[in-house]
């Protein structure tokens, strides 16, 4: 095998382990055929070429000088179990079959068998006598040019001139129509137009979904042999390759696949989920739309309940592998979480009225000298006096102990000792000294 092969992680098993050597040109057509995850399998002889078994199907390498590619995708048509000295395994490829054999890491053909169906003897699909006849002769080129020089002998010897050989009309050669674009079952329709030998279909994509000509909703993508090209149907076989209607054309041929991501929002999280499922994306994630934290017990009980947000968006474009992230809320719930309900605030304790101050109480220690006085005044006015004299005489006489003085409160300051008066309420008071040797008013219990 090619040193290229043995530094490549997806040839690596098959070049260390097969006999069969490729050139370094075959490698380097091989491993451009390659996807970024498909590994070789097994590499098998085929006459002058070689047949290389990988995860999508096969690759037929023809031509040393120049070679070239033929990708013949995945489940392949068995014709013939493994049989012979050789366990020789008999497949169809593009009409003809193809003896593979000499796998050191498939010796038997248990993985060939592993990846098709037997095709059954009565199938449409099975080339006929001619298709084998010519497969046999381009196998046995010895034997084949001797029955040829013994044709010309009978035809060309003695009494030839006396029989007419007539000629076949050559078949027709068909410029291949386009059918890219256009629904499966209605491109498989138009090319049963024409005398194919076979009309199959086949997924475009990486993923090698089993599809069939009738498959509605499926669109085509690519076709072998391609548009324009010379072709006689009848020992030809048309492939379509289509991916579902929702999707978009890989970029290339058994490419990845490329999803338009659906709107979801609104759709009850069970709908979602089936919708995701039909397009082959499984890694879904739940959240609650109002706290955001994960729903983990998947669509538990969840099945009615309301997407309100995607991730990725609509209309993006995803391949299988990525996450879907989709928030939920409970069938009656808004999916924008309403705003608490205002707390009331408390009502304002009502402030205590201030204790009213007390009023000034008169003093009336020091007025008593002022009675006394007003005595002596009296005294002087007993001389040249009028009425107005007289009263003021009357007063003194109060504060002398001959009177009653109205207004006072018990416990005031009073002088002289003895005398009399009349509380603010109109109780009798009367002067007494205290212990402490001040005069005070008191209750006059006399």
């Amino acid at each position: 095998m090619s040193d290229l092969l043995a530094m490549d992680r997806r040839t690596a098993r098959a070049a260390a382990g097969e006999s069969i050597s490729l050139s370094d040109e075959q490698a380097k057509v091989l491993l451009g055929e390659l996807g970024p995850q498909e590994d070789v399998l097994a590499v098998y002889h085929n006459g002058w070429g070689s047949v290389v078994l990988a995860k999508d199907g096969l690759i037929l390498l023809r031509s040393l000088l120049k070679p070239i590619a033929i990708c013949v995708p995945a489940p392949l048509r068995i014709l013939r179990r493994t049989y012979g000295m050789s366990d020789s395994v008999d497949v169809l490829v593009l009409g003809h079959p193809y003896k593979l054999w000499g796998s050191k890491l498939d010796p038997k053909g248990e993985l060939l068998m592993a990846m098709g169906e037997i095709l059954p003897s009565g199938s449409p699909l099975r080339p006929g006598r001619g298709i084998r006849l010519s497969t046999w002769m381009s196998r046995h080129p010895v034997l084949m040019a001797a029955a040829v020089f013994g044709v010309l002998f009978a035809v060309l010897g003695p009494g030839s001139g006396e029989k007419e050989v007539v000629a076949q009309k050559p078949e027709p050669v068909l410029a291949v129509p386009d059918f890219e674009g256009t629904s499966l079952a209605t491109a498989a329709a138009s090319a049963g137009l024409h005398p194919w030998q076979t009309v199959s279909a086949a997924d475009a994509s990486s993923d090698q979904r089993p599809v069939k000509t009738t498959t509605s909703g499926w669109q085509v993508c690519f076709q072998s042999p391609s548009r324009d090209e010379m072709v006689r149907p009848s020992v030809r076989t048309l492939t379509l390759y289509a991916v579902p209607e929702q999707e978009e054309c890989p970029d290339r041929l058994h490419g990845p696949r490329r999803i338009v991501m659906p709107d979801l929002v609104g759709e009850q999280a069970d709908d979602a989920s089936h919708a995701l499922g039909d397009l082959g994306l499984e890694r879904v994630i739940y959240f609650h739309a109002y706290t955001g934290k994960r729903l983990h017990d998947g669509l538990q009980d969840l099945a009615d309940w309301q997407v309100c947000r995607q991730q990725p968006e609509p209309d993006t474009e995803v391949s299988t592998g990525p996450q879907i992230d989709l928030w939920l809320i409970g069938l009656s719930g808004p999916c924008t979480e309403p705003s608490p309900k205002p707390t009331p605030k408390p009502k304002p304790k009502p402030e205590p009225k201030p204790e009213p101050k007390p009023r000034p109480q008169p003093s009336y220690g020091t007025s008593s000298g002022g009675a006394t006085t007003g005595g002596s005044n009296s005294g002087g006015s007993s001389g040249g006096g009028s009425t107005s004299g007289g009263s003021s005489g009357n007063s003194g006489g109060s504060t002398g102990g001959t009177g009653s003085r109205p207004g006072v409160q018990f416990g005031q300051y009073c002088s002289p000792v003895g005398a009399f008066a009349t509380t603010i309420d109109g109780r009798p008071a009367k002067c007494f000294m205290g212990k402490d040797g001040n005069a005070r008013w008191g209750y006059n219990s006399g």
